[in-house]
């Protein structure tokens, strides 16, 4: 008895080196420990003391070391959490609060190949541990491998009696994560809204709305969308990106009267708000008489903003004294000198030294005067070309009788990829005859155009130093080919005849695509995919429009 005694005293060792935290030391003191109690000698009555010591001794170590694990976590010292979470796994694998901790510690040390690697190994030989479904997904979703994610996250619910709200609510970003930046299937679109719906069928929050909103307005589902907007509304405080967001959702769906109300909360939301500079001076609220005033207006947002809100100002000079038009300095050279006796200045001008009475910034503009559908648009042709530009691009590029083809791929400044066309999209352009082919988008090699077989691609935007140089060649194009973007806006400027390219999903502003034009603009046409990213059904009917104009 006294040598088993002896030995028993061994477990104060281990102990004292948990309390140090000095886990290394107390994991190999235990399998010294726990070796010499399995192969102890003695009588049968000992023997068995020792094998209940050893099962005890192992609830012991394994409270403890689970207890440092959770000690480590909150403390995020993951390499110290990571050594006690391997002493635990080793004698239980099984544990599925020492699992979650084990793979938070890979992830956290950014061993992402290490934490998949040991998810796959314990799904083997766990199978009916179906929490480890969820690991594996949480484990694919931080790798952004979100096929992979999707699949282990519907393993896990479809394997589970009783899914959460929450659980539904993740689902939903997860499809949503795999939508927007692997598939752009909008059957996966459509199957984040639907799990985003359940989940408010089990408990309803702002937030499972709010994601409603977002699926809903990707998938084209109005009353989807408009349904959680007057949840939202009614029982929820807005916050200023709320506002923001609601405000987009009025202006597609034409509610102009609550897009005025909501829209200049942009300038408060707490993500990405828009940036605008500290004035003095009062903010115009469309009002106020200005017929002995001076009007700033700043510009805000992209290049494309700015030549739409540009189409504005002839009708602001008839209500000011005087305009000035701030904008970005890529922009100045093309609209310093106009017609309409704007005074324009780039965004480097000391705003302090500008003699102004009241500003307005350049998208509030429609929001102030309260366009709506009767009065929204800009027209065409408001922004004129240099002549002398003109004359330079035709004499070098474009002295040929065949019908001249602009080409406008991307340049979207939201980073919204699914407005930018490739190239290899737009290639039913090279089976037609007699036309030339000009790519006007800046930063495609021409290399990228290798697809076109029969009719060259002159990269005429290598050319290109600013926004002058730009509609001096479009001027020389009989008609231009345009993605959502900055050049599409400037065609409409121009007053060129534009053929726009949208995809099924759109951006909020084109409220209205089913026309001869876009509203805004006259001179755009626009052609949109009959389903998501299926830009040759847009391209096609283009063709038929080209056919056309080549005929005459």
């Amino acid at each position: 008895m006294d040598n088993l005694f002896l030995l028993k005293l061994n477990r104060a060792v281990w102990i004292s080196y948990l309390e140090q935290k000095k886990v290394m030391e107390a994991a190999n003191y235990f399998e010294i420990y726990r070796n010499a109690l399995s192969v102890f000698k003695g009588s049968e009555s000992e023997i068995a003391e020792a094998e209940r010591e050893i099962v005890y001794s192992l609830d012991v170590f394994l409270e403890k070391v689970a207890q440092l694990s959770k000690k480590f976590i909150d403390e995020k010292d993951y390499p110290q959490a990571l050594i006690c979470c391997s002493a635990y796994f080793k004698h239980d694998r099984k544990n599925t609060e020492n699992l979650k901790y084990y793979t938070e510690c890979l992830r956290q040390l950014k061993q992402y190949d290490l934490e998949i690697e040991f998810l796959h190994y314990i799904e083997s030989v766990s199978k009916s541990n179906n929490e480890i479904n969820k690991f594996i997904a949480e484990a694919y979703h931080n790798k952004e491998d979100y096929y992979k994610a999707v699949e282990y996250l519907d393993k896990y619910l479809n394997n589970k009696k009783n899914v959460s709200a929450e659980e539904y609510n993740l689902q939903g970003c997860y499809y949503n994560n795999l939508y927007s930046d692997s598939s752009k299937d909008i059957e996966d679109a459509k199957k984040s809204l639907k799990a985003f719906q359940k989940a408010i069928t089990i408990k309803t929050t702002k937030t499972f709305l709010k994601n409603i909103t977002i699926m809903a307005s990707k998938c084209n589902e109005y009353e989807i969308g408009k349904k959680a907007w007057d949840e939202i509304k009614k029982s929820y405080t807005m916050t200023n990106d709320d506002k923001y967001d609601y405000a987009a959702f009025c202006l597609k769906h034409e509610n102009f009267e609550e897009w005025h109300e909501y829209f200049e909360a942009r300038f408060n939301k707490e993500n990405n708000s828009t940036i605008f500079p500290k004035l003095t001076k009062p903010k115009w609220n469309g009002k106020k008489d200005l017929s002995n005033s001076t009007l700033l207006v700043y510009y805000e947002q992209g290049f494309g903003d700015s030549f739409l809100m540009y189409g504005y100002l002839p009708r602001l000079v008839k209500l000011a004294k005087h305009v000035i038009f701030v904008v970005q300095e890529s922009i100045y050279p093309l609209l310093k000198d106009n017609e309409y006796g704007i005074e324009v200045l780039p965004s480097g001008t000391d705003i302090s030294k500008i003699k102004y009475d009241y500003y307005i910034p350049s998208m509030s503009i429609p929001i102030v005067l309260k366009y709506d559908r009767s009065n929204l648009s800009v027209g065409e042709g408001y922004i004129k070309a240099d002549k002398k530009l003109v004359a330079d691009y035709k004499s070098k590029y474009f002295s040929n009788d065949k019908l001249k083809i602009g080409i406008s791929l991307s340049g979207s400044s939201s980073g919204d990829k699914n407005r930018d066309i490739a190239p290899n999209n737009l290639v039913l352009l090279d089976k037609l005859e007699n036309v030339e082919l000009y790519c006007i988008t800046k930063d495609i090699e021409d290399k990228d155009f290798d697809c076109f077989k029969n009719n060259k691609v002159i990269n005429i935007a290598k050319t290109f130093k600013d926004f002058s140089d730009t509609a001096a060649a479009m001027e020389n194009m009989d008609v231009i080919i345009s993605a959502d973007n900055v050049l599409l806006n400037l065609a409409g400027a121009l007053g060129k005849k534009t053929f726009g390219l949208f995809n099924w999903a759109n951006q909020f502003r084109w409220f209205d695509l089913t026309g001869e034009d876009t509203v805004w603009y006259t001179s755009v046409k626009p052609f949109v995919n009959d389903k998501m990213n299926n830009w040759e059904y847009s391209v096609s009917n283009i063709v038929k429009e080209l056919k056309k104009l080549i005929s005459k």
